[in-house]
């Protein structure tokens, strides 16, 4: 920029003044670039680096996860919750007592933080019931066995087993908990993870509605989700930092649906 003789800044060398019917235009020479243009740039510049760092960060923690296998006893708990369902499906009173069994022999705490609901609507009582709970479990193998002496000894057995297994994990370690969630409506729970390990979250619904998993971190951001068609939902990841993260449970359905959530 040019100044005048008397020191100051001769605006004519940045802007042209043209003489119009309607008054006075000032315009700017075209091919200038001039600092406003400069700081915008560079704002632009500054928003794309941290959309790209973030990004990055999102695909590094999708990639960690999917180098690591599953947990053994996240696996244990889908395994036993496939034999339920199906057990529920089928009358199968044999596919009831294992789902019992491997649910009780998994070592997991309770997952003893708050749930929060949102939004929903009541709808009517269904007339199958799944459950999740092991002691349950039993009481229908048990119901679906009817008068065979052989599956009811079976059955007995694993009872047995059952209440002379303990079922509490390391504090600190894997947990789980038995819920429902509204049709419509939207179950959240913060729970803490840390850093460099792999987190898992498992929620699996009883058949008759579609349920979305999605995690936030604390910022608010989605860090990873289960969004397909099916009630069956697992999310991994690997946290870049300790600290508390949402999971949020969806239900699309217009039904209740009872679900356990599981994580590592």
């Amino acid at each position: 920029m040019k100044r005048s003789r008397n020191n100051e800044f001769d605006t004519r060398t940045l802007f042209s003044i043209n003489n119009t019917p309607s008054g006075y235009q000032v315009q700017k020479p075209k091919g200038r670039w001039y600092i406003t243009d400069i700081l915008t740039m560079k704002k632009i510049i500054v928003v794309i680096c941290m959309l790209a760092t973030a990004m990055a960060g999102f695909a590094q923690e999708e990639k960690k996860a999917a180098n690591r296998p599953p947990s053994p006893e996240m696996t244990a708990i889908q395994t036993a919750i496939g034999l339920a369902k199906y057990g529920y499906a089928n009358y199968s009173a044999t596919a009831l007592a294992e789902a019992a069994k491997i649910l009780a022999e998994t070592p997991v705490q309770d997952l003893d933080v708050a749930k929060q609901s949102e939004g929903g609507q009541k709808s009517a009582e269904k007339s199958t019931l799944v459950s999740f709970d092991p002691t349950q479990l039993i009481v229908d193998a048990k119901k679906y066995a009817g008068k065979d002496k052989m599956t009811l000894s079976y059955i007995s057995q694993i009872e047995k087993s059952i209440t002379t297994t303990s079922t509490r994990g390391a504090v600190g370690g894997p947990k789980r908990s038995i819920s429902s969630v509204n049709a419509r409506s939207t179950d959240r729970y913060v729970c803490k993870f840390w850093a460099g390990e792999l987190a898992e979250v498992a929620v699996i619904g009883d058949g008759d509605c579609d349920l979305d998993v999605y995690i936030y971190d604390e910022g608010g951001h989605l860090i990873a989700s289960d969004t397909d068609y099916t009630d069956q939902c697992i999310c991994r990841w690997v946290p870049s930092w300790t600290g508390a993260f949402t999971i949020k449970i969806v239900n699309r359905g217009y039904v209740y649906s009872n679900y356990i959530i599981a994580t590592n």
